[in-house]
């Protein structure tokens, strides 16, 4: 169904499965034309723009794989509405499939990104743990949409709140600037963010080719097996009503 997934999206265009990479390419390139060389962004003092577009990168891919799978697993419910009321099937499998196709799409990127950082660091260690914040990625997003798919079944206004909460996201995260650029005050309440401990392990795993805090490992795992688990379970209470309201 993963596979499904990646090639029916496209099916019928001439870029067919280019277009997977052909998406991020272009928001990639705007951002980084906009951030690194119109806005001068520079993540540290001594770094250039090389480092600044790394830095872009590092935090960029991951959350392009999130969101993504946010966006097709709150949706999914309703788009397979005739699947689930006619065949009997473990619905999870829908979310799971969504979730997962943007990893394999946009996961090349964080791939090459990864091996980049092998080189620049020398740290080996950061293969091992690469594979760790995939899983943690995976439950967090699985977790959240496990939430956002079951209410929007009985309310159809979620999927464009889900829109607008994605759009607003990416400005309140520290991934196309520092966390060192905000006031003391605004990084405390950063903390409160769910996102931001991923993604902060993310950069300082494929910049300095190690995790970094151990706060933020236990804040990213801690934030992740609760979306999961808080999700799963209601997902599992109400998804016996879904037939009734598809």
């Amino acid at each position: 169904m993963v596979i499904a997934e990646i090639k029916g999206r496209f099916a019928g265009s001439v870029g067919g499965f280019l277009w997977n990479f052909i998406h991020p390419i272009i928001m990639l390139t705007v951002y980084l034309f906009v951030f690194v060389y119109v806005f001068k962004l520079r993540v540290s003092a001594e770094g250039g723009a090389g480092a600044s577009a790394v830095y872009i990168m590092a935090g960029l891919f991951p959350w392009m794989v999130i969101s993504e799978g946010l966006m097709r697993g709150t949706s999914s419910m309703i788009e397979n509405s005739n699947l689930i009321l006619k065949t009997p099937f473990p619905t999870e499998i829908l979310l799971g499939k969504s979730v997962l196709a943007p990893l394999c799409s946009y996961g090349v990127a964080i791939l090459l990104l990864a091996v980049y950082a092998v080189f620049a660091t020398g740290s080996v260690s950061l293969v091992l743990a690469l594979p760790v914040l995939l899983v943690l990625q995976i439950l967090f997003t699985m977790g959240v949409t496990f939430l956002t798919s079951t209410l929007s079944v009985f309310f159809r206004d979620v999927l464009q709140f889900v829109q607008i909460l994605v759009t607003f996201w990416i400005y309140v995260t520290p991934i196309l600037y520092p966390a060192n650029m905000l006031p003391g005050w605004v990084r405390g309440i950063m903390y409160a963010n769910p996102l931001y401990p991923l993604i902060s392990l993310y950069q300082s795993l494929l910049i300095k080719g190690e995790l970094g805090q151990w706060l933020m490992v236990w804040l990213a795992l801690a934030w992740s097996l609760s979306f999961f688990g808080g999700g799963a379970f209601i997902f599992n209470k109400l998804k016996y009503e879904f037939a009734d309201w598809l």
